[in-house]
């Protein structure tokens, strides 16, 4: 089964420093489509919608604040083996900034399963998880692996050691990990898998052990896990690491008062997701 890697990240001419009032300061994803159903561009737009309804804006103030993101969907490998793939393609920041954000990016699907995922429920889950990585999750985790040296440095390759200090938090919270001294991170599965999610056992064929005290669920049922996986949710860990990225989040509320609106209820997919064996 193939998988995808990240392209080179071309980073956009630097924004000049500017400082905007922090009510127009905001987090807006836009979408170009092509190879896709009215049906399935509506759930592209939902998943969308997701991101806006968490992600409130940036820590830098960027008049910038527009996210483009051009998907597709193409035959590619034929049913099962991998779903998707996305990356971010340009970027953008701040003299001055702390944090190199995505401007733009792609998302691929293969043709042969977008029917599939639709009619079983799973296809919002699937863009949700594509979605995350243009933003940055597993993408830029590191500004020097994507040549643009300075910024945020969350992760070293090969390392399977996440460090970033709010997802941690998260880790040692809803996870019940309280010594951990990183997010662990998934070294298999190949170029696209490695490196750029969140970490599983067996290829994703068996429980970690490790349990949200906020789902009740296993940690390989993590949206941003490298294996498909259900059902899914998205866990504090995630929302913690779009918080290292530099990104504003709503408040969370505690777990006793969480109606577990961000639980969700079809499946886990990755970068270059693959279908579970059997």
């Amino acid at each position: 089964m193939r998988s995808w890697a990240f392209p080179v990240f071309l980073l956009l001419a630097t924004l000049p420093t500017r400082h905007v009032a922090a009510d127009v300061i905001g987090f807006d994803i836009q979408l170009n489509l092509s190879g896709f159903s009215t049906s399935q561009a509506a759930v592209f737009q939902s998943a969308a919608a997701t991101w806006e309804s968490y992600i409130l804006g940036y820590k830098d103030n960027i008049n910038n604040t527009v996210l483009t993101i051009t998907a597709s969907a193409a035959p590619n490998d034929g049913v099962g083996g991998v779903l998707g793939g996305a990356q971010p393609t340009t970027g953008k920041r701040l003299i001055g900034g702390r944090f190199v954000y995505a401007a733009t990016g792609v998302m691929s699907f293969d043709s042969a399963d977008i029917g599939s995922l639709e009619s079983n429920g799973s296809l919002q889950n699937v863009i949700l998880h594509e979605m995350a990585h243009v933003i940055g999750i597993g993408s830029l985790w590191s500004s020097s692996a994507v040549n643009v040296a300075g910024y945020q440095e969350l992760y070293v390759a090969g390392s399977g050691q996440y460090t970033g200090a709010a997802a941690l938090a998260a880790w040692k919270s809803e996870f019940n990990q309280p010594g951990a001294t990183f997010v662990p991170v998934e070294l298999g599965g190949g170029a696209g898998t490695a490196n750029a999610h969140w970490n599983e056992v067996n290829g994703g064929g068996s429980n970690t052990g490790i349990v949200s005290n906020i789902t009740g669920k296993d940690f390989k049922y993590e949206l941003m896990t490298g294996w498909l996986n259900s059902p899914a949710f998205i866990s504090t860990v995630t929302l913690g690491a779009f918080q290292d990225l530099g990104y504003n989040l709503r408040p969370i509320p505690e777990p006793s008062t969480w109606l577990l609106a961000m639980a969700l209820s079809a499946v886990a997919v990755r970068h270059a997701r693959r279908r579970m064996k059997g």
